[in-house]
Formats: structure tokens, C-alpha cells, sequence
């Protein structure tokens, strides 16, 4: 046979096959869009909500991601934003998001003993802070929320002892003890100065506590970076033509939730040790609250 009809037959014996896979290629497709089940599988592996593996419906699946959201964040120590919640958790669901959220509250204070409690509005400090305020105050007057969260225990007092809600074992239990005493010792301070405390004052204060050799964790001036970071304080920093900056501490959004004044004034009685007759009086006076006492005989009534 000579050799170019034996090139024309392979050449045509080739186009038939490659007309037989691009076929089978075709049926393929059609039968995987034909299967309902195929293709919902290839959607849930974009990552978005898992509906028919585990049977579970579309907003049960989120109000589960929701959760490890809040717990990764809480891990963390960073705020639960609404912004990412609507990224990272809702994706397209973003219309479900009230219900998401309940949902989330309630599995939460069911199974942890927690809620997502808003944040406080970071106050403004500066003149400059405080004027741009006051214009935005004068032209609108519905006050603008956070839209940040934090996971706050919602357990019957007599279950909030050390015993019950020990300090995290990660990075070690002495360190996050002494991390949790650290952040409580400097907020309180700042709020029996007034609500601000100078740099200068605070530096004096963390000399007497011997604090540069009593943190095992980091320097002084790193786990004071730490808390900021964190939100638990606020570092003002007033510019000074000509002379230095000024700079003042805060009690940040964190701060005011976690250590509340009834927390300070429990570290503070704890501190003095043996304390005078008028000491709750004044204690309540600096720290502005009125039913210290009755908190301290409800605990001892607990302990009992």
C-alpha cells in the first residue's frame, strides 16, 4: 500500500477517535448536570455552607460557623466585627443576618455560657477628636454603634470562681494569670486617677510594682503595646509644638467591658488587705458605684 493512503486512513482513524472522546466528553457533562446531587456537592466545596452532607439546613450551617467565628476571635482577643461576619461567615447570606446572629446567641449561652456583647463606642480624646465629634453630634443626632463584638460568661455569680473559670492554659496558666493581673492592675489604676492617668504617673506606678521583673511573658513596654493592641487601654498622644509629646492612658472599649468598676473595686479591697471602716464609702465614691457591699455579702453568701 503505498504511504500516503496508509497517512490518509491513520489521519481519518484519528479524527474518529478524537470525535468518539470529545462525545463521551459531552455526555459527561450532560449527565453531571443532570445530577442534582453532583452538583451541589462541587458548590459546597467552594466553602460555603455544607446543605446536604450533613442534613442539616443552610442557616444551621451558618449559625455553626458563626460560632467558631466568635470563638476564633474571642481566642484572640480581637474584636467580632459585623463587617466580618458578613465576609467570613455569611458570604452571599448576608439578608440572614439577624437571624443568624440570634441563632448564634443562643447556642452560644446554651452550650458556653457566653454572648456577643457590643463594644463601646471608642471615645474620642484629643481636641481634635473631640471637635470632629461635636460637629457630627450637631448634624445628626442617632448615635452610631461599634458593630464590634465580644464574648462576655453569663454564668450565675456563684459559678464565676477561680476554681470554675480558671485562667487559659495556652501559652501556660501562671503567664495568662499574670497577663489577666497585669491589664486589671492598669485599668484600675487609670480609673481611680479619673478616668486618665499620665504617662509619667503610670511609668512610677509600674516601677513600685516591680513590674519589668514580675511579667514572665515580655517586657514592660511590649505587653503595654499588647493591651492597646487589644483594646483593654487606650494611649492618647497629643502633639506639642516645641515641646514633647504629651501622653496619656485610658480605659479602651475591652477594658470597660471586661473590668468592670465592681472588678476594680474587688482588686482594690483585695490589695489593702485590712481595710478601714469608711473604706467601702469612699471606694464606691471613686469608682461610682453603689451596691459594692451588697455584691460582697451575696459572694459570701455563695462561698457558704
Amino acid at each position: 500500500m503505498p504511504p500516503n493512503t496508509q497517512s490518509r486512513r491513520r489521519s481519518r482513524a484519528d479524527r474518529h477517535g478524537d470525535g468518539q472522546d470529545s462525545r463521551r466528553r459531552r455526555q459527561s457533562r450532560r449527565d453531571e448536570s443532570d445530577d442534582p446531587d453532583a452538583s451541589e456537592a462541587d458548590q459546597d466545596g467552594d466553602g460555603d455552607v455544607d446543605m446536604e452532607r450533613s442534613g442539616d439546613s443552610a442557616e444551621e450551617q451558618l449559625i455553626k460557623k458563626l460560632v467558631r467565628y466568635a470563638l476564633a476571635c474571642e481566642f484572640a482577643r480581637i474584636p467580632i466585627k459585623r463587617d466580618g461576619i458578613r465576609d467570613k461567615v455569611l458570604g452571599n447570606h448576608s439578608r440572614s443576618f439577624r437571624r443568624v446572629f440570634e441563632g448564634a446567641q443562643a447556642q452560644l449561652q446554651r452550650v458556653f455560657g457566653m454572648v456577643m456583647l457590643e463594644l463601646p463606642i471608642k471615645e474620642k480624646r484629643t481636641l481634635k477628636e473631640k471637635q470632629k465629634a461635636n460637629a457630627r453630634k450637631a448634624s445628626s443626632q442617632n448615635t452610631t454603634p461599634s458593630r464590634q463584638y465580644i464574648l462576655v460568661s453569663v454564668l450565675p455569680r456563684e459559678y464565676k470562681s477561680q476554681s470554675i473559670i480558671a485562667p487559659s492554659r495556652i501559652p501556660s496558666t501562671p503567664e495568662e494569670a499574670a497577663y489577666v493581673g497585669f491589664y486589671t492592675m492598669v485599668i484600675s489604676l487609670v480609673v481611680l486617677n479619673g478616668g486618665e492617668l499620665s504617662d509619667t504617673k503610670l511609668r512610677r506606678y509600674l516601677t513600685r510594682l516591680n513590674a519589668g521583673q514580675n511579667l514572665p511573658m515580655d517586657k514592660t513596654d511590649n505587653v503595654l503595646q499588647r493591651i492597646v493592641r487589644q483594646g483593654y487601654v487606650d494611649k492618647v498622644v497629643e502633639k506639642n509644638e516645641g515641646d514633647d509629646d504629651a501622653v496619656t492612658w485610658c480605659v479602651g472599649p475591652r477594658g470597660r467591658v471586661e473590668v468592670p468598676p465592681e472588678s476594680i473595686a474587688a482588686v482594690v479591697t483585695e490589695v489593702w488587705g485590712d481595710v478601714p471602716s469608711d473604706f467601702n464609702q469612699k471606694l464606691q465614691r471613686s469608682l461610682g458605684i453603689q451596691d459594692f457591699r451588697q455584691a460582697q455579702i451575696e459572694d459570701s453568701i455563695a462561698e457558704e
